[in-house]
C-alpha cells in the first residue's frame, strides 16, 4: 500500500505519477496492453482543488465540464457525451447506454425499498452525524455479464462527518492514470463539495474535509509513458472549481433545470446562454471554449 498526500490534486497527482511510472509495484499486461501498476494506492488532498495545469497536458477541463453536465442530468445515453468523448461509442451497450454513468447510478437508479444511492447518504448524514453508512455503490451485480465492455471501475464512495469536517472516500477496483483519474476526481470531489452545501442547513458550521481516491490498480499504459516523462519536467498548479451559489442537484439527486437547459442548447446547436452562478458559467466557458 502506498499512500501520496499533499495539499491539492496536481501536487499529489504529480507525486503520484512520478511513483507509478518510475518505480512500480509491478509490470503487467491486462488484455495484452502493458501498464506499470501501483496496487493498493491512496491518493489524499483538499476537495477545494480537483484539477490541475501542467504545461504538457492539464486537466481536459472542455471534457470535466461536459461530463458535469452528463453526470449531473443523470443521462446513461451516449448521444451527448460522445460529442465530446467518442470512445464512449467504443462500450456502449446494444440499447446505446453505457454502465459507468456515473449521475444515472447515483441519481436515478432505486433500490428495492425506492431510494437511490445519493438519498440513501444524504439521509444517513442528516440522521446521525457520527454515521458510517453514508455509503454509495457504483459498480453493481449486475453489470456482471460476459461480454460487457463497460465493467464500471469505480467500486463505492462512502461520506464520513469526523471533527466537524465532511470526507469521503471513493474506492476503485482500476484506474487509467492518463485517461481517468484527472476527470473522475474532479467529479467526485465537486460532488462532496455539493454534499457539504445540502447539509449546511442541517450540521451551519460544517466544513469540507478530505479527499482519498483508493484503487487497487492504479496504472500507466505503455502508449503513455512518454507523455508522463514529458509531464514530470513541468509543474503541476492546482487548480479549483469557482463557488456555487445554487446546489446543481437537490438531496434527492433531482437537478437544477438550468443543467438540462444546457445539455438541450448544446444538442440543438444554440448559443448557451450567460450564466449568473459560478460553476455554471464555468462550464459554459469550458464546453465553449
Amino acid at each position: 500500500m502506498r499512500h501520496f498526500k499533499a495539499q491539492g490534486f496536481g501536487s499529489v497527482y504529480k507525486i503520484a505519477l512520478d511513483e507509478v511510472l518510475n518505480s512500480p509495484t509491478y509490470e503487467t499486461e491486462p488484455r495484452g496492453m502493458k501498464i506499470r501498476e501501483i496496487t493498493n494506492a491512496f491518493l489524499e488532498f483538499d476537495p477545494s482543488y480537483p484539477m490541475y495545469e501542467n504545461e504538457r497536458r492539464s486537466s481536459q477541463f472542455k471534457y470535466i465540464g461536459a461530463e458535469l453536465l452528463w453526470y449531473f442530468t443523470g443521462r446513461k445515453d451516449t448521444e451527448f457525451i460522445t460529442k465530446f468523448a467518442k470512445f464512449w461509442d467504443q462500450i456502449k451497450n446494444k440499447d446505446g447506454t453505457v454502465n459507468s454513468a456515473y449521475g444515472n447510478l447515483l441519481f436515478k437508479e432505486f433500490n428495492l425499498h425506492g431510494k437511490t444511492e445519493w438519498e440513501w447518504a444524504f439521509d444517513k448524514l442528516t440522521e446521525d452525524k457520527d454515521t458510517r453508512q453514508a455509503v454509495v455503490h457504483f459498480n453493481k451485480p449486475n453489470h456482471k455479464w460476459d461480454g460487457n465492455k463497460d465493467f464500471v471501475c469505480t467500486l463505492s464512495g462512502t461520506f464520513q462527518i469526523r471533527e466537524n469536517k465532511l470526507n469521503f472516500k471513493v474506492h476503485m477496483r482500476s484506474n487509467d492514470m492518463v485517461l481517468g483519474t484527472a476527470t473522475d476526481v474532479a467529479f467526485f470531489c465537486l460532488l462532496q463539495q455539493q454534499m457539504l452545501s445540502l447539509l449546511k442547513p442541517t450540521y451551519p458550521d460544517l466544513e469540507l474535509g478530505s479527499y482519498i481516491h483508493e484503487v487497487d490498480s492504479l496504472h500507466i499504459y505503455e502508449r503513455h509513458f512518454d507523455l508522463v516523462e514529458g509531464m514530470l519536467k513541468s509543474d503541476f498548479v492546482d487548480v479549483a472549481f469557482p463557488e456555487f451559489s445554487i446546489d446543481l442537484i437537490n438531496h434527492r439527486g433531482i437537478a437544477h433545470h438550468r443543467l438540462s437547459e444546457m445539455v438541450e442548447e448544446i444538442m440543438t446547436k444554440k448559443v448557451m446562454k450567460v450564466q449568473k452562478d459560478g460553476i455554471l458559467e464555468w462550464i459554459r466557458t469550458q464546453i465553449n471554449t
